[in-house]
Order: C-alpha cells, then structure tokens, then sequence
C-alpha cells in the first residue's frame, strides 16, 4: 500500500470509526436545551446515552458476523444508512421516549463503522502491526471529537437543537459516498456459514471461551467505561452546576480530546518498539493514579471545572493508549473470523460502557461523586484484570 493510499484508508476508516464519538460529542452541548425543551433532568438526557450505546452494542454483535458473510463494504453502506435515517427522524422528536428510541437505532447504526473497521483491519495486518495501524486511526479518529464540541455548541448558539442531529446525517452521508466510491472490499474469507445458526453459536462460544480474548476484551472495556461516566454528566456539571457557556465546555472537552490524540500517537509509536502489553501496563498505571486522584478531590468536595477536566484529561492519555492495543490483543487469535470476534468485543465494551452511562446518570445529583466511582471502576479494576490473567497475555 503506498504512502498515499494509506493515509486515505485511514482517513477513511477513522471516518467511518467515528460515528460513535459524532452522535455523542455534538450531541453534549445540546444536552442541556434539550432537557429544558423536553422538561425533564438533565439526568435523564445522560440515561438516553446510555440508550444509543446499548443500540451500538446490539448492532455490533449482528454487524460483525453478517460482514463475514458479505464482506465489509456493503455492510457499512447499510448501517451508515441507517444512522443517516435516524438522525432525520430525531429532528422532529418531541419527547424523550421518541428521541431514547430514535438514538437506539441511531446507536444500531453507528455500531457498523468502529466494528467493522477493527475487521478491516485484522483483514490486512496481525498484532503489533494491527495495534500500530489502529493506532494511526484512532489518532485520526480523535480529531473529531476535539472538534465535536465546538461544532455542538455553535449549532446550539445560532440554530435549534435539532440542527445536531442536521450536521450527524450530513457527515454520516458523506461517509456513505466516500465508502461506496473509494473503498476496496478486504475481507478475502467470506464464511457462507458465517451466518449459520450452529456455526455463529460455534465462533461465538470458541472466541468468548478464549482467555487471551476475555483478558484483553476485559481490560479495555472496563477501561473505556470511565469515558461514559464522564459523558453522562459532564455537560450537566459543568454547564448547569457551574454555569457556563456551551462554548467554554467545547473548549474543556477539546483538550480532553487532545489527550485522547496525545495517547494515540504514543500507543502508535510505542506498540511496535515495546510491544501491546508493555503499552497497557504503561496506559494501566497513567489511568490508575488519575482515577485514585478525581476520586479524593471529590470526596474532599473540591467542585471545580479544573478539578474534573484535568484528572479526566491525564486519564484519556491512559486509556487511549490502552485502546488500541487491547483490541488488536483480542482479535488477533482469530484471523477467519475477525468480523465475529471484533462484534464480541465491540459488544461487551458498549454494553459496559452503556451500563456504567445509565447508572451514572440514574445517580446523578448534581456532584461529581457518580463520575468519580466510575472513574475508580475504570481506573483500578483492569489492573487487577491484567494481574489475574498475566499467564495468558504474556
């Protein structure tokens, strides 16, 4: 692949990998304008996260096994479709049980890109150069959510709410066209049994039986859990409680999306020179001091915006390294059924994310003590992970 074919198959994958982080990060700012429309807490617009993700987790334990069957493209094509569709539904959602269900097959759509896209590349590279090259995509990909924000907040400051979802169909339809005309089918083993009741329970059972998988998939996970604490409450916090501008809020989120880039480009530039589990060890004990820290400052009640985005900023830095490299641990066992193993994985680090999501805002109370436990969650417990299962990674 030459240097420029490259960086447009990054482009592109890091394009279509970040639905998840477009249906999110623009949707934030809006958060609060749409709790005051709707006349509910802002707790209950953090819940509706966790709603699109337990969509996002049921599309990709489908997405990944029908893509074995098919092949990548035209899957995508779908679920891109089906996101762009979403969005212009939610435009005219009126209340929050039409706009929870609106995101959940919003959040079934988005599951095609990030899943699909881990597939694409175990169809090309095996692990360390399947972590550097996911690696190189997430450091794309976290381009968008620096920017997200801003794009959020400008919407809400000069149009209605709904216009984020306007600019969410917009960008997953110019996705739509990018694949259809640039992308080469990679998948070079299509399975016709893929889709087979008896074979899927087979490659499903074989995949979440192998502990190799279940340590990596278990690490990065929990790890990314803390992400979701953060997104169900941040914006309340910070713009309700604090009352600030959604503008200030964009540029508190943008610095947390600079770590995330910061932590990719090291993961990448480390994964290859140091190997996938000298970078978690390393990304473990970044996340682990910064969750401890988050956790006393808001135990001792230090409520301030600098005493949530910078714990929070150090942490992403921990967890992108973590991120790649967990991933390309856990399917790199698998090479014929990579669209299988990387819906598994998908699955189970969207549901945990979504589960903490619907607790932290079910529990929030306008502190910082709900994001703080899942924080710690997310910051202790895949150290203990990779403790436990040590023999099988190494």
């Amino acid at each position: 692949m030459s240097p420029v074919k490259y960086i447009l198959f990054i482009t592109l994958i890091a394009g279509i990998s970040s639905l998840n982080p477009v249906a999110i990060d623009i949707f934030l700012p809006a958060m609060p304008s749409i709790a005051q429309s709707m006349a509910v807490d802002p707790g209950t617009l953090g819940i509706t996260l966790g709603i699109f993700t337990v969509g996002t987790a049921s599309g990709q334990i489908i997405f990944g096994p029908v893509s074995d069957r098919f092949g990548r493209k035209p899957i995508i094509i779908f679920g891109l479709t089906l996101y762009v569709i979403a969005a212009i539904f939610a435009l005219y959602s009126t209340n929050i049980e039409e706009l929870s269900f609106i995101r959940f097959v919003q959040g079934i759509g988005a599951a095609s890109g990030r899943i699909i896209g881990v597939a694409i590349v175990r169809d090309l590279y095996a692990k360390e150069r399947a972590a550097r090259l996911l690696s190189n995509i997430w450091t794309v990909s976290t381009i968008v959510p620096i920017l997200n924000p801003f794009i959020g907040s400008a919407l809400v400051h000069y149009f209605h709410w709904s216009s984020v979802f306007l600019f969410m169909a917009i960008f997953a339809g110019t996705m739509v066209l990018l694949t259809i005309f640039f992308f080469k089918e990679t998948s070079k083993h299509k399975d016709p049994n893929a889709l087979n009741p008896q074979q899927l329970f087979q490659n499903f059972s074989q995949i979440s039986i192998n502990r190799t998988f279940i340590a990596y998939m278990l690490i990065g996970a929990v790890t990314m859990s803390s992400l979701y604490g953060f997104l169900a409450t941040s914006s309340d916090l910070l713009i309700t409680q604090l009352n600030q501008a959604p503008a200030t809020f964009a540029w508190q989120f943008s610095i947390v999306g600079l770590a995330s880039l910061t932590g990719s480009i090291i993961s990448a530039r480390l994964s290859i020179k140091l190997g996938i589990n000298r970078v978690i060890k390393l990304g473990l004990f970044i996340t682990g001091i910064t969750s401890v820290s988050f956790f006393l400052l808001s135990i001792n009640g230090i409520f301030t915006a600098m005493a949530i985005i910078a714990p929070f900023t150090i942490q992403r830095i921990g967890e992108a390294m973590i991120t790649a490299q967990s991933m390309a641990g856990a399917i790199t066992p698998f090479p014929k059924h990579a669209g299988a193993a990387s819906s598994l994985l998908g699955f189970f680090r969207q549901l945990t994310g979504a589960s903490v999501a619907i607790l932290v805002g079910y529990y929030a109370d306008g502190s910082t003590l709900p994001m703080a436990i899942a924080f710690l969650f997310g910051g202790l417990t895949p150290a203990v992970i990779y403790i436990y299962f040590s023999r099988e990674i190494s």
